[in-house]
């Protein structure tokens, strides 16, 4: 009788009758071995049973902290320290890293804790993470395809470096809706002064009387001069006032500069 084989991952069903059955049995082992979730990132022991302090981590690939998928190429004999509990993991740059304080709290793929005795391995055990939640209320990252954060989600940024949103005049963004545009152009300031205090004004209203003294000739007054000066007044304060509103427009528009949403 010929063997079948199972539906999902093709591993061979020898038939009763059939002779040889170190064959397909082999080639079963050999499949599994190769599967992702089973082989990949896989930490074993370089002898079964142990005889030394060496361990060994599979080829793999894994998933990273900005959604993109790294890969580990394989670790040759790796010596783990003596009378030790070793937690044996992947930085999210995907470098094999041992430690004997248990795993960090930054992004790090976790691949086994090993015990170890003077001489050998006493125990191993798989920490790889196989299944994970899904859905979009489960991601710890924004994917690369947008996707809307969590009702009073915060974003952090960095204090030294900072972060930029935009690496480029010439892409686009766009707020609350609006359809996104490049950067604006230049804004030329000629009068360059800025400030960012606005001072308190108190107008003079045109309501105001200004009663003036007659002549001598009927019907044709001529200002007093507190008139005059009351006008002056009221024009110097209107003066300083636009003046001062022209360096806080000009502090605004450096301070948005400054953030690139200016040229």
């Amino acid at each position: 009788m010929s063997t079948i084989y199972t539906n999902n991952a093709k591993l061979g069903k020898p038939a009763v009758a059939d002779r040889n059955w170190n064959l397909p049995l082999n080639a079963n082992a050999d499949a599994i071995d190769a599967l992702a979730p089973v082989g990949g990132l896989c930490v074993t022991t370089a002898e079964i049973p142990s005889a030394s302090l060496n361990v060994q981590a599979a080829a793999g690939r894994f998933q990273k902290r900005d959604g993109t998928v790294g890969a580990f190429a394989g670790s040759a004999l790796t010596t783990l320290p003596q009378n030790q509990t070793c937690s044996l993991y992947l930085t999210d740059a995907g470098t094999l890293t041992i430690s004997t304080t248990g795993y960090p709290t930054t992004a790090h793929v976790r691949l086994a804790t090993v015990v170890t005795s003077a001489t050998t391995i006493l125990g191993l055990t798989d920490d790889r993470v196989v299944c994970g939640v899904v859905g979009t209320d489960a991601l710890p990252y924004m994917p690369l395809a947008g996707g809307t954060l969590v009702d009073g989600a915060n974003v952090a940024f960095g204090t030294t470096a900072g972060t930029k949103i935009g690496t480029a005049t010439t892409q686009k963004l766009g707020f609350w809706n609006a359809t996104p545009v490049v950067r604006p152009g230049t804004y030329v300031q000629g009068y360059a002064t800025n400030t960012r205090t606005l001072g308190a004004y108190t107008s003079t209203p045109a309501s105001t009387a200004y009663t003036g003294v007659a002549s001598g000739q009927t019907g044709t007054p001529y200002a007093q001069a507190a008139d005059l000066n009351s006008l002056r007044a009221a024009y110097e304060n209107l003066r300083v006032f636009s003046e001062n509103t022209t360096q806080l427009l000009n502090a605004l528009v450096n301070d948005l500069r400054a953030m690139g949403l200016l040229g």
